[in-house]
């Protein structure tokens, strides 16, 4: 929900400098941002009321719900908005994670591959595709993960955790060369990820190096990931 919030009060700095005559849209967007969620609730459904063709009071009146759990509602507003406009993908994104809350994961699939076949590329099309990488990997379905991770290392080659999710599935198939490319470029390209140089560092104590495998070890460790300390101990402490 974290990502979600932030991805949210980007917007409402934007739409709050923006919109400055609608009032109840406006008190909404300053509520939600201080996460005064009750007055939000009103002022949107002011909104809404006001203006029932506005997406916007629409979409961020389910936002707010999110926020507070009410899901049920929060997938109605949805709907009404991808009904009004079928090919909103910001909408398609926020039902797909609504469906995916209360568990329907056909469903938010379903809206994942609606986005991809309206945009086959840009941030909208990056987001689907993390997120169906991710679930296909946590449902073990890696060669469905791996052709998902190719198309987003296709479109967005400047994004660090693409090629780091590529990498590390590449390592649980044990496709080491590649998995220990992948895994460097992400490096490369955000020195800061200590996923990758965990992951990296499994790879290369598989391939008996452990002096480079310790040395990423030992760069995640200096960064704050105290997780390593275990691996840490059984590969290098001796």
């Amino acid at each position: 929900m974290k990502a979600l919030l932030v991805g949210t009060f980007a917007v409402l700095g934007t739409f709050v400098c923006a919109q400055p005559g609608d009032d109840a849209m406006l008190a909404g967007m300053i509520a939600l941002k201080k996460n005064d969620h009750k007055t939000a609730q009103a002022a949107f459904d002011r909104a809404v009321v006001d203006d029932p063709t506005n997406g916007k009071t629409w979409y961020y009146r389910a936002m707010n719900r999110m926020v507070f759990g009410d899901n049920d509602g929060a997938l109605q507003d949805l709907d009404h908005l991808i009904a009004m406009d079928p090919n909103d993908v910001h909408a398609m994104l926020r039902r797909s994670e609504v469906h995916r809350l209360k568990g329907n994961d056909r469903s938010a699939d379903a809206d994942l591959y609606r986005v991809l076949g309206l945009h086959h590329n840009g941030p909208a099309a990056e987001h689907a595709l993390f997120e169906l990488g991710s679930l296909a990997m946590k449902e073990n379905d890696l060669p469905n993960a791996l052709a998902l991770y190719d198309r987003l290392v296709a479109i967005a080659p400047y994004n660090a955790q693409a090629w780091c999710d590529r990498g590390i599935a590449r390592n649980v198939i044990h496709d080491d060369d590649k998995a220990i490319a992948d895994l460097e470029k992400a490096i490369e390209l955000d020195p800061t990820l200590d996923r990758a140089f965990i992951n990296l560092a499994i790879v290369l104590f598989r391939q008996d190096r452990k002096q480079e495998g310790c040395h990423a070890l030992q760069h995640a460790r200096d960064m704050g990931d105290r997780s390593v300390e275990e691996l840490m101990m059984v590969h290098c402490d001796r």
